[in-house]
């Protein structure tokens, strides 16, 4: 046993007797699915982030960067980080507003859908799914690494870490976890990477050495390294700005972060909690990337670019700073898996089985607990069998959730004349286009030119769905009248006060964008420039 390991362990333990005392606040499924509605901010914004950055974070994009794409991951991450803005202005809060317990419950409540409903619940299962086998993974992976215990025994022990306080807890459990390991691997982000540039020979030197590089060229310029992913840096530029509306829109829309909204205690916070997650994830996304570039500065010969973090972690830092940043990695790992987890077996619960009596309370709330333990052991057997494909498995599922609620979600507010049978058709099109067209690519083992990746596929059959559906039938009176009410603000919300802050807020995050962009003008910009005469 080491000093990661045993780091480690503290760390699953506190986490689980966190949730576990949270769970014995829970008292109806009003508790267990959304928190009572009554988050703060802290809590909403800690969730967002930390179900957001998993390990496909961590270990994911960190090994595309250590790989050579640094510039194509830090577009993805700035554009996505853009969508909790765009997402809460124009679908969380008036998802909030439907006073639903899950996000397909909302599509079944705007077009009165039964098929609807169960149709996003099976989506979002699917999609989700993906994304929780990929932080599955990710822990054991990170756990194989500090034990050397066999890899499904490591499955074993991640599934453990996350399954009792989501099972006993909920979404009460989850969200206070989630925002103690939000703190902590921010922490880990902060206080490891000094110790990265400093081995790395300081900034400059670092990015010096990173822009002049033979044994990887063009790791940090705009065109990335040639021999990555496309052989020009047009077409990398294309990718990575395309997977980055992607990825706003999955920020947008996905249940995973849009459900967070659902716990919020008003409006405000809803707002409020996007732009703080906004520049969170900025933040420490940028932090992660460069530090992944200089670890490849430090040591370019890894065999899983993956876990350069934590190669970094075991022989750069000192070792209490390191068993921080493992126990940030293994933190985000659980956050994002305990998430999707709440998801998957509330959405089963509550959109499929209809199990969420309110008359009975106390009988609906274990049932909801069963549903979700059961879910948690088909998890498990799907990932003791399944091998480590971190990066592949998390933008499978992100794709597929873009292609099928994207235009689907923004219009069910903005599209008072959509139809059930156009939302119905849509999300199916979407889905089923982009599902089929990407399981095809990787059975076959073609990389599809950018015009023809399984998003725009997905995106166009979702349009195509949507169009035959309006034709095929009319919105009805009270689906235009259900649209009209979502914009109708509460009278419990109106506060010209605390409007005023709401607003000052986002000229806060404008300032920020501007900062940000000299901060990469100053600290990448030049000194790379500097490098190359």
């Amino acid at each position: 046993m080491n000093v990661y390991l045993i780091g480690t362990i503290v760390a699953i333990v506190v986490f689980v007797a966190i949730g576990v005392i949270a769970g014995k606040k829970v008292k109806d499924t009003n508790d267990y699915y959304v928190a009572g509605r009554r988050a703060p901010v802290i809590l909403i914004v800690g969730s967002l982030i930390a179900s957001f950055l998993s390990t496909g974070a961590f270990m994911g994009d960190t090994g595309e960067v250590y790989s050579g794409f640094f510039m194509g991951i830090v577009i993805v991450g700035i554009l996505q980080a853009s969508g909790y803005v765009y997402g809460a202005g124009l679908f969380g809060k008036y998802i909030r507003r439907a006073k639903v317990n899950t996000v397909p419950e909302y599509f079944g409540m705007r077009f009165h859908s039964k098929r609807l409903r169960i149709l996003a619940s099976v989506t979002l299962m699917v999609a989700v799914t993906a994304y929780l086998l990929s932080a599955i993974q990710g822990v054991s992976t990170l756990m194989t690494q500090i034990t050397g215990l066999n890899y499904r025994v490591c499955v074993i022990l991640a599934w453990l870490a996350f399954t009792v306080f989501t099972v006993y807890s909920g979404s009460m459990g989850v969200l206070i976890t989630d925002t103690i390991m939000f703190l902590i691997f921010l922490a880990a982000a902060l206080v490891g990477i000094p110790y990265i540039i400093s081995a790395a020979g300081g900034w400059n030197e670092g990015i010096a050495a990173l822009a002049t590089s033979t044994t990887n060229p063009g790791i940090i310029s705009w065109t990335n390294n040639l021999t990555y992913l496309y052989p020009t840096g047009v077409q990398n530029l294309i990718w990575a700005v395309v997977y980055g509306i992607v990825w706003a829109i999955v920020v947008m829309v996905s249940p995973w972060q849009t459900s967070r909204y659902l716990m919020a205690k008003d409006e405000h916070t809803v707002m409020r909690s996007s732009v703080f997650a906004s520049m969170g994830v900025v933040i420490v996304t940028m932090l992660l990337y460069f530090s992944a570039a200089f670890v490849y500065k430090i040591n370019p010969n890894l065999e899983n670019a993956s876990t350069c973090l934590i190669w970094a972690a075991k022989n750069v830092m000192p070792t209490f700073v390191g068993v921080v940043m493992i126990t940030g990695i293994l933190s985000a790992g659980i956050s994002s898996a305990s998430t999707f987890l709440s998801l998957i077996g509330t959405s089963l619960t509550n959109d499929i089985l209809n199990k969420n009596d309110q008359d009975d309370s106390g009988k609906s709330l274990k049932s909801s607990r069963i549903v979700m333990g059961i879910v948690s052991l088909i998890v498990l057997i799907i990932g003791y069998l399944n091998p480590p494909q971190i990066f592949v498995i998390m933008y499978f599922g992100g794709t597929v959730i873009a292609s099928a609620w994207g235009i689907v979600a923004l219009a069910s507010v903005w599209k008072k004349d959509m139809s059930e049978s156009a939302a119905f058709l849509g999300m199916l099109f979407g889905f089923l286009g982009c599902v089929i067209s990407k399981s095809a690519s990787a059975l076959s083992g073609i990389t599809l030119p950018i015009y023809l990746d399984p998003f725009f596929i997905g995106l166009a059959c979702s349009v195509i769905g949507m169009i035959v559906g309006n034709k095929m039938k009319k919105a009805s009176a009270e689906d235009i009248k259900r649209c009209e009410e979502l914009h109708i603000r509460p009278d419990s919300e109106v506060s010209v006060v605390e409007d005023r802050k709401t607003q000052r807020l986002m000229w806060l995050y404008m300032a920020f964008g501007i900062l940000l962009g000299l901060v990469f003008v100053f600290a990448y910009a030049i000194p790379y420039m500097n490098a190359l005469k």
